[in-house]
C-alpha cells in the first residue's frame, strides 16, 4: 500500500497543475469582430487631403487606415502582389481614435504611389506605381480594443475612385 499511496500523491500534483493551463485557456477573453461603416465622398485626389467617416467601432479605439488597390486591379491579381499604404493624420490634427459612440472622422493625404512586387520574399522586385485616373481604391480601416471582457476587432473598407485632375 505504501507504493499505491506514493504513485498517487505523485500523480495529485500532476494532475493538479494540468487544471490552471485549462483555467487560463478559458479566461482569455472571447473575440467579437465587427464590420466598420467607412463613407467617403467617393472620389480620392493624390497629394491632397482627403476626408473620411467611419462608424460602428469598438468606443474608443486606435485606428489604423490604409490605402490599397483592389484585388481585381489586373496587375495585383496575375503577376504581382499590390501592398497597401498605410495613411497617417494630417499634421495639426489629433492621432486617430474612435469616439465613445465608435465614430470618428479622419483626414489624411492621399498618396501619390504604391508598391508592387512580383516576388513577395524578395525586396528586389519591389517597384513603386502611380495611381492612374480613374483607377478604383479600397481605403481600409481597423481598430483593435482589448478589456478584461473581450477583444473587440472593428475591420471595414469603403471604396473610392483615384480622380487625377487635368494639368
Amino acid at each position: 500500500m505504501g507504493v499505491a499511496a506514493t504513485a498517487a500523491t505523485a500523480l495529485i500534483p500532476a494532475i493538479g497543475s494540468a487544471d490552471p493551463v485549462v483555467e487560463t485557456a478559458a479566461k482569455n477573453p472571447p473575440l467579437k469582430f465587427s464590420k466598420v461603416r467607412v463613407s467617403s465622398d467617393h472620389s480620392v485626389t493624390p497629394g491632397q487631403q482627403e476626408w473620411i467617416l467611419v462608424s460602428r467601432l469598438p468606443p474608443r479605439t486606435k485606428l489604423k487606415v490604409a490605402i490599397e488597390p483592389p484585388p481585381t486591379t489586373p496587375q495585383c491579381g496575375k503577376y504581382y502582389f499590390c501592398r497597401s499604404v498605410r495613411v497617417f493624420p494630417v499634421p495639426g490634427t489629433p492621432p486617430y481614435r474612435s469616439s465613445a459612440k465608435g465614430r470618428a472622422t479622419l483626414s489624411f493625404i492621399m498618396p501619390s504611389h504604391y508598391t508592387i512586387q512580383s516576388d513577395p520574399f524578395r525586396p528586389s522586385t519591389r517597384q513603386s506605381v502611380a495611381f492612374a485616373n480613374g483607377q478604383a481604391v479600397h481605403i481600409d480601416v481597423l481598430g483593435t480594443k482589448r478589456t478584461r471582457k473581450a477583444t473587440r476587432v472593428g475591420f471595414g473598407f469603403g471604396r473610392a475612385v483615384v480622380h487625377i485632375p487635368p494639368a
